[in-house]
């Protein structure tokens, strides 16, 4: 069995469709033994969260750095919203900053930065191309923001692992095994994460394990991924959020890129 203290990957209302606050998910993690969370919501171009999800966001400096001795890493999941790598809000005007872009004035700022593919570019027509998609993925990766690659497992954007994962070795970045792709999305998801974490252990790239939490209760179930993980045999060293210190570790050592 895999010792893993974080979840780095969780979200709170500020996403919209989320149920629960940053509080109700640090006090069922420490419930289930956690030492850490990330508060990773989202920051999506899509209507029902452009107004708002960069302030937001931002705000997030109103919280404590530990909420009943669980550590609290203030964070976004950010969209990837073309084939160039783009994140989103990097071409927006920041309503308050003249100058500057949305992305700019946030990405700097957070403690964790996870770059992913949703709707509607998830269900892009082109998204079938394996070398548009491949080169999008290197570029989110380039992003010196950006520490970990999201749910790329789940993405309807099937990319060359080799390219994608030798670029994350080189950047010092992670790659995400989503365990909650594994239980939603397992029918389509399932084979496509386990090839990305047979690849990651066969060329000792770096992995977060997340719930992807959208309620407190969902806070630290990885019993899916680590499933998947046990079987092949994957390497608990690679798993960056094993301990609080080794994910402070990985993203410090991402940021240096």
């Amino acid at each position: 069995m895999y010792q893993i203290e974080v979840d780095p990957h969780t979200h709170s209302l500020v996403s919209l469709h989320a149920y629960s606050t940053v509080e109700e998910c640090a006090r069922h993690a420490a419930e289930r033994g956690l030492r850490g969370i990330a508060v990773t919501d989202h920051c999506s171009l899509i209507m029902a969260q452009r107004e708002n999800s960069v302030e937001a966001i931002l705000n997030q400096q109103v919280l404590p750095d530990r909420i009943g001795g669980v550590r609290v890493w203030k964070g976004v999941e950010i969209d990837i919203v073309d084939y160039e790598g783009h994140l989103a809000f990097e071409d927006v005007p920041d309503q308050f900053r003249p100058g500057m872009t949305g992305a700019q004035v946030l990405l700097p700022t957070r403690d964790v930065v996870i770059a992913s593919v949703h709707t509607p570019f998830d269900r892009d027509e082109n998204r079938g191309d394996v070398e548009k998609n491949t080169r999008m993925y290197c570029a989110a990766l380039e992003n010196p923001y950006v520490n970990i690659l999201g749910h790329s497992g789940r993405s309807n954007h099937p990319y060359e692992l080799r390219p994608v994962l030798e670029t994350a070795k080189r950047l010092h970045k992670m790659i995400e095994i989503n365990s909650a792709s594994l239980g939603t999305h397992a029918e389509r998801a399932g084979k496509a994460c386990r090839s990305i974490a047979e690849a990651c252990r066969d060329l000792g790239v770096k992995i977060t394990v997340s719930s992807d939490a959208h309620s407190a209760f969902q806070v630290g179930e990885f019993s899916a991924a680590i499933a998947m993980l046990e079987s092949i045999g994957f390497p608990q060293s690679l798993i960056a959020n094993r301990t609080v210190e080794s994910f402070e570790a990985a993203l410090a050592e991402s940021r240096r890129g």
